[in-house]
């Protein structure tokens, strides 16, 4: 369960299982400031306030002046790992990054696929993922698991994931060619009033962390649906191409 916080007008969702890790700094972003409209991407749009709101929310958050490391998402496999503060000038392609540099903090940007956050337990490597369905499809948060235990030689019994707000199973239908791609079948609910299937993106990617060897205990889900939810979130299918962008980051303090 993810619990919210207001911090300076602020509203933004924290996970207390990776509170509980010292060392490690992480938070949600919602929509939600002394307006409904704290935008916090894309960062290739020129709008003016997304450097203005960033900056606040990262100090909303307690990371005030960190590098944010960026990724060009493209719903693919890639797994990076951030070995500098380069990528906090020049975003590298990928869906998922993995970190040991301190006093900095990963960011994925969401408006309806799947953040997920992990951290091991003694605070020596953070990943942020980003988890769309053709992302799921590609296993990368299966990819990313596996990745830190070989890069990092850190078992995936040490890590605890959050899987963030979401477009959630009530929501989210799909098409055939998805159950086709994910091939997951307890992931899709199918009722006879309902003309498509229902994906649960967070059960298909919650599977795939424990298949990696995470245990489910270590595992938090949020319920929160961001496209129910148009008081806190921004929701690409509910808003269309215009839609913000909500900000999920982790760090490892200095």
């Amino acid at each position: 369960m993810l619990q919210v916080k207001r911090v300076s007008q602020i509203t933004l969702l924290h996970a207390p299982a990776l509170d509980q890790i010292e060392g490690v700094a992480h938070a949600f972003s919602t929509r939600r400031a002394e307006h409904t409209s704290l935008t916090l991407g894309p960062t290739s749009s020129d709008n003016p306030m997304i450097p203005i709101n960033r900056s606040r929310f990262l100090a909303a958050a307690g990371v005030p002046g960190w590098p944010v490391l960026k990724l060009r998402q493209t719903h693919s496999s890639i797994v990076n790992d951030m070995i500098d503060t380069w990528s906090s000038n020049e975003p590298l392609e990928g869906d998922a990054a993995v970190t040991a540099v301190r006093g900095a903090v990963l960011s994925v940007q969401t408006a309806d696929c799947v953040p997920i956050l992990i951290a091991d337990r003694k605070a020596r490597v953070v990943a942020a993922i980003h988890a769309g369905w053709r992302g799921t499809a590609a296993h990368i948060a299966r990819r990313t698991v596996e990745f830190i235990a070989k890069q990092y030689s850190i078992p995936p019994s040490d890590l605890t994931a959050v899987i963030g707000p979401h477009n959630a199973v009530c929501c989210y239908e799909v098409g055939e060619e998805v159950v086709e791609a994910i091939q997951d079948p307890t992931a899709f609910i199918r009722r006879p009033d309902r003309a498509k299937p229902h994906l649960n993106q967070a059960l298909a990617n919650q599977n795939q962390l424990i298949a990696a060897g995470i245990t489910e205990a270590r595992i938090v889900t949020s319920t929160l649906c961001t496209q129910c939810r148009a008081d806190l979130f921004f929701s690409f299918r509910r808003e269309g191409k215009h839609a913000g962008r909500m900000l999920s980051i982790i760090g490892l303090a200095p």
